[in-house]
């Protein structure tokens, strides 16, 4: 016998006369069982099932509507079903609180807006939940534009006969939004805090009822969607100026609120933003992994047919850094706001 030979047999003959031939077997066996134990196996394959979506109002609203147009794209990059779970009421909140209750695996997400991430925290003494701790964002998804309307009974053409005409009637031209602490009541306080001007605030259920108002002339003032532009282009309505950092391509013809000369505004830009978030504590390469796939859920097709050519929103799809800045950027607003004594908190 070779003395390789003598050596393996006495090699082997050690093992079994000294360590129990069951431990030799465990210790075998170990790393396969370490592969199959359940977090291992989920993490190297995530995802191997269906991703749910959050949206905090319900089927038809506007969350439910982004939710599911990033649908097909979503699910296109991701190789599995997402569906969509809709979770309404308490201003969205019962989404919200949802999503923290859910696993932090990766498998939830949800629709998250600046009034959630950045507003209710400030303006709320007890949302439920703290921003931004509890949450990973994952990006931003679409920012809206609106215009500046007057009924056409008040004496402004123009935006500084606005603000002049208000600075000579303090309180006495009323405002419409839809809800006390909505993104619409908050945003439009705190474009009169810039201008110094005080407006009587008056809220309604809803965009459509506020704009009812306005037409009925109850109200003299809001800040609208894109739902204003046959009523602007029909006379019932005045525009002053748009929200956003370019005019509006529906109405070439109004100027941005900097493009008004009026000092305050020369930085006013106002697009409100939705985005998409899941709960804090999801492993890293899972939240770029789904951060990449609503990304490209929202440069889809079928995406941008119905977000930006049906409804006229900009499509953002950010990175996270970009989606955690703006959570910030929006708080500190608010949180002007809030000192400023124009908008109670409860």
């Amino acid at each position: 016998m070779d003395s390789n030979g003598d050596i393996g047999t006495q090699i082997g003959d050690i093992m079994t006369n000294t360590i129990p031939r069951r431990q030799i077997l465990q210790a075998a066996a170990l790393p396969f069982a370490n592969a199959l134990l359940p977090g291992a196996r989920a993490q190297s394959a995530w995802p191997n099932r269906a991703v749910t979506i959050i949206a905090p109002n319900p089927a038809g609203g506007p969350a439910d509507t982004l939710a599911r147009a990033v649908v097909p794209g979503m699910a296109k990059a991701l190789g599995v079903s997402v569906v969509v779970d809709n979770k309404p009421g308490a201003a969205g909140k019962i989404g919200i609180q949802a999503l923290l209750r859910a696993p932090r695996d990766g498998y939830t997400l949800a629709v998250t807006s600046t009034t959630a991430l950045s507003a209710l925290p400030v303006f709320d003494k007890n949302p439920g939940y703290r921003s931004p701790d509890d949450f990973e964002p994952l990006s931003l998804a679409i920012r809206a534009l609106a215009v500046w309307c007057i009924h056409p009974s008040v004496p402004a053409r123009n935006l500084r006969e606005l603000v002049s005409h208000a600075k000579a009637n303090p309180g006495r031209l009323n405002y419409a939004s839809f809800g006390t602490n909505s993104s619409s009541h908050l945003a439009q306080e705190d474009f009169f805090r810039q201008l110094d001007i005080r407006l009587t605030h008056v809220p309604f259920k809803g965009e459509v009822e506020g704009m009812n108002a306005l037409l009925a002339g109850q109200v003299q003032m809001m800040m609208i969607s894109g739902a204003a532009i046959p009523h602007i282009k029909a006379g019932k309505l005045v525009a002053l100026a748009t929200t956003g950092e370019k005019r509006w391509s529906a109405l070439p013809d109004i100027v941005t609120g900097r493009e008004t000369r009026i000092p305050e505004l020369a930085s006013y830009m106002y697009e409100p933003w939705v985005g998409f978030s899941t709960s804090a504590g999801v492993p890293k390469d899972v939240v770029d992994k789904l951060s990449s796939a609503v990304q490209q859920g929202l440069k889809d097709p079928s995406a941008q047919a119905i977000l930006a050519d049906g409804l006229g929103y900009r499509i953002v799809a950010s990175s996270v850094a970009e989606m955690r800045e703006a959570v910030l950027q929006d708080m500190a607003r608010y949180h002007v706001l809030a000192r400023s004594g124009r908008v109670s908190t409860e």
